[in-house]
């Protein structure tokens, strides 16, 4: 036994970086890939409730929910769903969002924050909550768009806000319309980026070359970007594929069923959760995400694409001429469509008796809601989970980046894929899998506890929190943690020290982001909450189920006011901490007195010391 451990302890003082990546891995691999697998098992068991490989009562291996499901004509309808959805929302979004990428970053455009401003507001909105407010909008009897445009057919004539129509957004058109709206936004935010880092001497010498400014838009400037925007498609196209909340909110109703929503019909099953048959379906699901990440990865990999443009590179406007007022007033009406008017709605409902009322509005609903101690403890049971969700997901990504670089090879790649793993597993199939994995190990204890929860959204949100992290890791520079080394620190120290604290600004910007989206987040909730402590979403999903939209809406403009706050918060703690950085006295190279001396810079106040550095 001594001797193994001997031999132990001597593999890790001679490969250290390829041990941490090796544990790194084991750990991301159990996290992030297990509850795949899981399910993919599952589709071929009569019950999840299994131990000893299948050996429990009523559990054996079968294909018998397999057969069922790919049996069924409802099945297939849902998948022809799914790709009508995706194919519709995701071409008619990435036209917009390169026209707004184009607007903002290529010409003089009148108030092009708006656009900006727009997309952030988007994308920071759960979908749950955009999708409801879009359902009251579009109320076919009461809806604010079709009081507005029954008002002007009949001329404001007297019973104009009582009648059917003519819109209705739970429909195949109110569907589309969403799932593209919230598209257009993550497109846009995406691709922001290589529009605007790409030089404009590229048209310059195409418009030189006799090319008109269509010629010269279609011929250099999107070919040069074609792998950022095909990228951005294959990305697209699996989220809008995976999508639960806006298709169960505006499909579900018109009996308009999608993969996910499918899966959720079995495992919400009158009867008894079916979850072979939800594990069947997600198969299809999971088969088609995963041959779009692959072909993304085989197609572009980890290159970049950029232009080189030198000192001499230049990003000059396009002057839009006629052309800047109409463009000003396209984004305006965007601005209004797809923000104002909902929010608009959503405040006249949050303030109304009841809803479709015209008159009395008032706040004692914010009163009631607020005085039920059942309702805050629900804002805090759902502020604490998803902070302390964000909080290990944001501590993890920077863990398992810091050893992706520490050497390269299999295992880096490894840890990078499987941090990616949950993008292609919606949020259902993921807690579905947990929900396997649990039962059939000695932590099945732990299903229905808010420990569970808190995993399931942890590993969901890991792909969003390496997005925004991983940006920031790769400008750290690799001798600072080196220098930390040669100077007597280990490894811990140095990511602790250096990554870590270089990193407090961006973890800060993605622990926002991730706390935004777990609070909005439904889908897992609603496999793994226990009973009688629910998150803020499901909460709402049951509110809006049971008919109570004001209440709904009440919820809502809560959730608004603390996201503020708690950005407001952030913020000023990024601002603390900005001043403490910039109060310190900088510091460089000085001379050693030191007749012993034999290389090494040490460090002196600038104010007051004339420093030079020499080397002996």
């Amino acid at each position: 036994m001594t001797d193994f451990r001997s031999r132990l302890r001597r593999q890790w003082a001679l490969r250290p970086e390829r041990n941490i990546q090796l544990a790194i891995a084991i750990v991301a691999v159990l996290l992030f890939v297990s509850p795949v697998i899981s399910v993919v098992f599952s589709a071929f068991r009569t019950s999840p409730f299994c131990n000893d490989l299948g050996k429990a009562s009523g559990c054996e291996w079968t294909l018998d929910p397999f057969i069922e499901v790919m049996s069924k004509a409802d099945t297939w309808e849902s998948l022809g769903a799914s790709l009508i959805l995706t194919v519709v929302s995701v071409a008619i979004g990435i036209v917009l969002a390169t026209f707004f990428a184009t607007i903002v970053s290529r010409t003089n455009a009148i108030w092009k924050w708006l656009i900006t401003g727009t997309m952030a507001i988007l994308v920071a909105t759960p979908p749950l909550f955009y999708a409801l407010t879009w359902t009251m909008l579009g109320n076919k009897s009461v809806g604010l768009l079709n009081v507005w445009i029954r008002g002007l057919q009949t001329g404001w004539a007297e019973g104009y806000q009582w009648g059917d129509g003519p819109l209705d957004m739970a429909s195949w058109p109110g569907l589309i319309f969403v799932s593209t709206v919230r598209g257009v936004a993550f497109m846009f935010l995406v691709l922001i980026g290589p529009f605007s880092s790409m030089d404009r001497t590229l048209e310059e010498a195409a418009r030189v070359s006799g090319a008109g400014p269509i010629r010269t838009f279609f011929g250099t400037q999107l070919r040069v970007l074609t792998p950022a925007i095909i990228s951005v498609l294959i990305v697209s196209t699996v989220a809008s594929l995976e999508a639960f909340d806006v298709p169960v909110i505006l499909g579900v109703p018109s009996d308009i069923y999608v993969l996910p929503t499918e899966v959720f019909k079995y495992l919400n099953d009158a009867r008894e959760p079916l979850y072979g048959q939800a594990s069947a379906v997600s198969l299809i699901l999971l088969a088609i995400l995963l041959v779009l990440l692959v072909t993304e990865r085989l197609m572009y990999g980890r290159r970049r694409f950029t232009t080189v443009g030198g000192k001499g590179a230049r990003n000059a406007q396009w002057s839009l001429g006629k052309w800047r007022v109409p463009v000003f007033v396209f984004t305006l009406l965007y601005f209004l469509i797809v923000v104002a008017l909902p929010t608009t709605q959503l405040v006249l409902v949050a303030m109304s008796p009841y809803f479709g009322a015209t008159e009395g509005w008032t706040f004692d609903n914010f009163g009631k809601v607020l005085a039920d101690p059942a309702t805050l403890g629900t804002f805090g049971y759902t502020a604490g989970i998803a902070a302390m969700a964000a909080f290990l997901a944001v501590v993890a990504v920077v863990v398992f980046l810091w050893a992706s670089r520490l050497r390269r090879g299999a295992l880096a790649a490894t840890i990078d894929m499987s941090q990616m793993g949950p993008l292609a597993v919606p949020g259902l199939l993921l807690g579905l899998g947990l929900i396997t994995v649990v039962l059939a190990t000695p932590l099945k204890g732990s299903y229905g506890s808010w420990g569970l929860l808190m995993v399931g959204l942890f590993i969901s949100i890991v792909p969003l929190a390496a997005r925004s992290i991983s940006g920031a890791i790769v400008q750290i520079p690799q001798e600072l943690e080196e220098a930390t080394r040669v100077s007597g620190g280990n490894r811990a120290r140095a990511l602790v020290d250096v990554v870590f604290r270089l990193l407090v600004p961006s973890a800060l910007n993605a622990w926002l982001l991730c706390f935004v989206v777990i609070s909005g987040s439904l889908a897992i909730p609603l496999l793994l909450s226990q009973r009688g402590s629910t998150l803020l979403a499901v909460k709402v999903y049951e509110t809006y189920s049971a008919g109570d939209f004001v209440k709904s809406a009440v919820y809502f403009v809560i959730f608004i006011a603390e996201i503020l706050l708690v950005t407001l918060v952030i913020e000023i703690i990024k601002r603390l901490l900005a001043l403490r950085v910039g109060g310190r006295k900088s510091y460089t190279p000085g001379k050693s007195t030191d007749p012993e001396w034999t290389g090494s810079v040490s460090t002196r106040p600038q104010r007051g010391t004339r420093s030079t550095a020499s080397t002996r």
